[in-house]
Order: structure tokens, then C-alpha cells, then sequence
């Protein structure tokens, strides 16, 4: 079962959802119930501490019957993993994360870290909004795309060894990337409509970009 997390980061053009949401069961964390309004999307769920919600929007859904799971301030865990675990309690076997890349660096790159928390639990996890799709791979991944699209490898892990890339300009054969090293691979381009990454250890996210 597919399952949308919609989070509070902003979106301006909400053209690519459409792919994502269809017949996916919706979660909204906090504010990122005005993304589901917009689409004209009847969430699954509603969760969080509601500390950044807009209480109309709110309360429109509570009407309509959405069942809504409330959560104190105060807490260990921030709205999207709240989110993510009522996916995965559904019975989630892939998660998208939409509305988490976002002007707060800090919260991109901690929902960055819960994309590998979906991952090793052996559920498929990717984040996205209208230029990015952020993926957690430690093992192989085929992207499909279009020519000339940007295609980064970050390391998640201190190490990732034996990389090896098909499809793309700058090739890479049994290489290794680590955070203490010289080798950036950001801005590798597709040369067709398919590429392929593949890992023997450690766990890279691997990114498709658009300017």
C-alpha cells in the first residue's frame, strides 16, 4: 500500500502530486493539511501537536470525519515522523514524503534522515516537491527521468563503497564516496530517459534535480 505524508513545507506548483497521491492512503502532519485542501484531497489521517495549523482548515476536516491523533508540544518526535508512523501502523510498504524540502535547512535535513528510517525498515521512501526527488539507496536503484537531468550522490553514511553508475555522463565503476572525502558527485546529468546506481556498502541518498 502507497501512502502520501504531506508535511509543512511549502509548495508552490502542486503539478507533480498528482502521480503521488492517486489511490494512496493520505497523512497530514500539522500545517501540511493545507496542501491536502488544495489538492482537494480528503486525508486518511491527521497528526501532530497542531501548533502551526490553520484552525479553519482544521476544523473543516474535523467535519468532514477525518479521524485527527493529537500530540503534545513537547515531545521526542516532530510531526512527519509522527506521520510516518501512522503510514507504516496502516501498513505502508512505500511512503512519500511531500512538503519536506523546505527554507528550514534544519527540518530538510532531518526528514532527509527519516527517509533512511523508512528505508531500513524495508519499506520504499521517497521525498519530493516540484524539483527534487530525494531517495535512500543501499543496494541498487533504476531511476527513470529525461535527458539531462541532474543526478547528485550524497553520502548518508560515513563510507559508501563499490558505486557504480549506467546512464550517466560522469561514470562512476566501483567507486567510493565518504564525508570526509575529495570525490563530490553532485551534478552528474542522465544521458537517456534511464539510469542506474548500485552500492556494495554503506547508503547513499541519491537526488533527481531539476534547475
Amino acid at each position: 500500500m502507497k501512502a502520501v505524508v504531506f508535511a509543512g513545507a511549502d509548495i508552490k506548483d502542486y503539478g507533480f502530486c498528482g502521480k503521488y497521491t492517486n489511490n494512496a492512503y493520505i497523512v497530514c502532519c500539522d500545517s501540511g493539511m493545507r496542501h491536502a485542501l488544495k489538492l482537494g484531497v480528503t486525508p486518511d489521517c491527521i497528526v501532530g501537536d497542531f501548533d502551526s495549523t490553520d484552525m479553519e482548515t482544521f476544523e473543516f476536516f474535523k467535519k468532514k470525519g477525518v479521524p485527527v491523533k493529537t500530540f503534545p508540544t513537547h515531545k521526542d518526535e516532530n510531526d512527519t515522523l509522527l506521520g510516518i508512523e501512522a503510514a507504516i501502523d496502516h501498513g505502508a510498504d512505500e511512503i512519500i514524503i511531500i512538503g519536506g524540502i523546505g527554507n528550514r535547512m534544519d527540518h530538510t535535513l532531518a526528514n532527509c534522515n527519516l527517509l533512511y528510517y523508512i528505508h531500513k525498515k524495508g519499506i520504499k521512501a521517497v521525498m519530493a516537491n516540484e524539483k527534487n526527488e530525494i531517495f535512500v539507496v543501499d543496494r541498487e536503484i533504476e531511476i527513470f527521468g529525461e535527458k539531462g537531468e541532474i543526478i547528485s550522490m550524497i553520502p548518508l553514511s560515513m563510507e559508501v563503497g563499490g558505486i557504480t553508475t549506467y546512464g550517466l555522463e560522469y561514470p562512476l565503476y566501483n567507486g567510493a564516496l565518504s564525508k570526509d572525502g575529495r570525490l563530490i558527485a553532485v551534478s552528474n546529468v542522465m544521458l537517456d530517459d534511464y539510469a542506474k546506481i548500485t552500492v556494495k556498502e554503506g547508503c547513499l541518498l541519491v537526488m533527481k534535480c531539476r534547475d
